[in-house]
């Protein structure tokens, strides 16, 4: 009796949500174009919605369906070809885009958007519109008579009243359907919170019985990064950082430079000119947007997204060029932005872009070389530098070190 009423509770409580939306194309075109209408909005923010749910231990993508169409202009063959290309394109989009596996991604191609038609027909109150949708509904795609196609849907649409309903379809409406495309639907399996189901017995005397005894709070798992290295790509093999976050909000980093190592091999070459540098700095940064609040299940988000920063740099630099250099001490303040984006499934490796704008001053010690690779001899001659305006830029690549963080499942915090 108990286990009854509490399987007949948990089946109730199970849901399949529905999640969809539309992606436009071009007239005639299959490639996506994220800048086109609300494509990239659309897509990048289904693809945040996957992420999040990939990590929700409450919910289960059961699979992804895209179904792509074409205008009914042109040929039907071209038209099918089209419909199934803009759905291919949408696959591989989400594939590359979303931790999606390919087996979870269905695609069907419906060519024309009859449906679509119809509906847009619908809403408007023209004199033929009710006409126009009955002969959509009602007429066959294709109508044969001995084996060869001699009427269809499209045909009687063209004819009909003379051609002068099909001519306002195609300068009224056909313009939305060309730019219409594919629907993308994710149907999800959502298990809400073990719930105390609970039953009243009634029997001959007074008293109620229940049945059904509490669940235990489901636990999930979540991997919270513990620190990142980082290296920034302008500076190959030159450059590694560290950061570690203090909480969700706030981090801390610490760069290493050494362009030393280009010091041999511009000798060997007997070259004029040097280009080196030993360097180091710290950061502090701030990361904004409501992935970021203390909330227990933003741990996941840390070190990713957009966040701003204060930062200190110094260090000991050799430029020459064609005989003469400089050689000195800097220090490098400044304030920076910088965006992290995964370009890995789920917790892989990351992307940094930032760009910095700050003070740096320097004494620059002039010296002159008589002989190519020979010693560098002063001049005496020493330079107050001091610039402000952009001092940092970086495209980085990050890996974070995570761990497997155990915890009580919080409500709040989805």
């Amino acid at each position: 009796m108990v286990l009854a009423a509490s399987v007949n509770g948990y089946c109730q409580s199970v849901r399949t949500d529905t999640i969809g939306f539309s992606v436009f194309f071009k007239q005639g075109r299959s490639e996506i174009d994220m800048s086109y209408r609300d494509n990239g909005r659309n897509l990048n923010s289904f693809a945040d919605t996957i992420a999040a749910l990939e990590d929700d231990p409450l919910a289960n993508i059961k699979y992804i369906y895209v179904e792509g169409a074409a205008s009914p202009e042109g040929a039907s063959d071209y038209n099918q070809a089209l419909s199934e290309r803009r759905s291919e394109s949408i696959k591989r989009w989400l594939v590359k885009n979303t931790p999606l596996m390919e087996g979870q991604i269905r695609t069907s191609s419906i060519g024309v958007d009859w449906d679509g038609l119809a509906a847009l027909v619908a809403e408007t109150e023209w004199e033929y519109s009710d006409t126009i949708v009955s002969l959509i509904r009602n007429t066959p795609l294709w109508i044969s008579r001995n084996g060869q196609v001699v009427d269809g849907r499209k045909k009687r649409l063209m004819d009909l009243e003379g051609g002068k309903p099909w001519r306002w379809m195609l300068d009224s409406l056909y313009p939305e359907l060309r730019q219409g495309g594919a629907d993308v639907k994710c149907y999800v399996i959502r298990i809400p919170d073990p719930l105390v189901f609970r039953d009243t017995v009634r029997i001959s005397t007074t008293d109620t019985i229940y049945v059904g005894t509490p669940a235990a709070p489901q636990p999930y798992i979540a991997l919270e990064p513990i620190f990142a290295v980082r290296t920034n790509l302008l500076a190959p093999l030159m450059n590694v950082g560290v950061e570690v976050p203090l909480g969700n909000r706030w981090s801390v980093g610490a760069d290493w430079y050494y362009t030393w190592a280009w010091r041999k091999w511009f000798k060997e070459l007997d070259m004029t000119n040097c280009l080196q540098m030993l360097a180091g700095g710290i950061d502090v940064r701030y990361w904004l947007g409501s992935r970021h609040t203390p909330d227990s299940y933003n741990r996941r988000n840390r070190l990713w997204g957009h966040s701003v920063g204060a930062f200190f740099y110094s260090g000991y630099y050799d430029f020459e060029y064609d005989y003469k250099g400089y050689q000195g001490e800097f220090t490098n303040v400044g304030l920076d932005y910088v965006y992290g984006a995964r370009i890995g499934r789920r917790h892989g490796l990351r992307m940094e872009l930032s760009l910095g704008i700050g003070w740096i001053h320097s004494k620059a010690r002039e010296y002159n070389v008589y002989t190519a690779g020979g010693n560098a001899f002063r001049t005496g001659v020493v330079k107050n530098v001091n610039w402000i305006g952009p001092t940092k830029a970086g495209i980085s690549l990050v890996v974070p070190i995570n761990r497997k963080v155990r915890y009580e499942h919080d409500e709040t915090s989805y």
